[in-house]
């Protein structure tokens, strides 16, 4: 990616974070994500964004030097209620999931996280029907122990296609994203399950990965996640290629043919560290 190209990018990744504290408080701005910030330059580029919206500003993590920012776009207010909506889902599973140490950490988060929650969904109500859909699909599932791959990731999936819908009003553009949204959603949820395999085997965890093939060797589990993964960043990149991006194709290029193939690749292999640890620039 070039330089120009990456400052754009960090330009609208520092815009998002300053958007999540000017919507939901400054606590609000721990949560941001490059995944977040994937949507809101899809938005962007999708409604011709031409970047007028930039400026030289400092913030409150470098008060000291001028950063390049992206100071507004309904974008970055439809991106950050995701992230928020999210974020707060992701605590509330935690509570449940995690263990004493972590849980306890988590419920000191839990009040501001719901109060959070319930403003983004206000403002962006189908929203917060998504994620509520999600979380209670993706629960009976995994109560009931499904050994399905495609029906377990389905949840994900659904969630990230109706994400992706809001980016426009446009009924031919909404089915085009709604398949890119169901093929990110699933990619998400198995580099997850694959993220997770060894330690979900030895707790016990519910991993779909595992439970669909109980017999397999770790090797053999990863083949198959390889091939049903790329067969899901295939789907991806056909459904990207019939948007009409007014502005950012290069910079999402690079995240659609190189990102989302290296993160797997990375993830593959022996020595990886883990997924949420890899850095985020290998979206890039």
């Amino acid at each position: 990616m070039k330089c120009l190209e990456y400052d754009l990018y960090r330009g609208v990744y520092c815009g998002l974070c300053r958007q999540l504290g000017k919507d939901y408080g400054q606590f609000s701005r721990f949560s941001l994500t490059y995944d977040c910030t994937l949507l809101a330059m899809l938005g962007l580029a999708l409604t011709g964004d031409t970047g007028s919206q930039f400026r030289w500003q400092a913030c409150i993590a470098s008060p000291l030097k001028k950063k390049w920012i992206h100071t507004y776009h309904p974008m970055l207010s439809y991106a950050a209620a995701v992230d928020v909506l999210l974020t707060a889902q992701k605590i509330e599973d935690g509570v449940t999931d995690s263990s004493l140490g972590k849980k306890t950490a988590l419920l000191s988060l839990l009040p501001a996280s719901r109060h959070i929650a319930k403003k983004a969904a206000g403002q962006y109500p189908q929203l917060g029907e998504i994620v509520v859909q999600y979380a209670h699909s993706q629960q009976a599932l995994e109560a009931q122990g499904c050994t399905s791959i495609d029906r377990a990731a389905d949840p994900t999936a659904k969630a990230l296609a109706g994400i992706c819908r809001g980016l426009s009003q446009d009924p031919a553009v909404q089915k085009v994203l709604d398949r890119l949204g169901y093929h990110l959603g699933r990619y998400v949820y198995l580099m997850d399950a694959l993220d997770d395999l060894e330690e979900d085997r030895t707790k016990g965890s519910y991993n779909v990965l595992l439970l669909r093939f109980p017999e397999e060797t770790g090797e053999q589990i990863r083949e198959y996640a390889r091939q049903t993964i790329n067969a899901s960043i295939a789907q991806v990149a056909a459904a990207y290629e019939l948007l009409d991006l007014k502005s950012y194709r290069s910079i999402l290029n690079n995240i659609v043919y190189l990102g989302l193939q290296t993160q797997l690749r990375l993830l593959l292999q022996p020595s990886c560290p883990k997924r949420k640890e890899l850095p985020d620039e290998l979206t890039l």
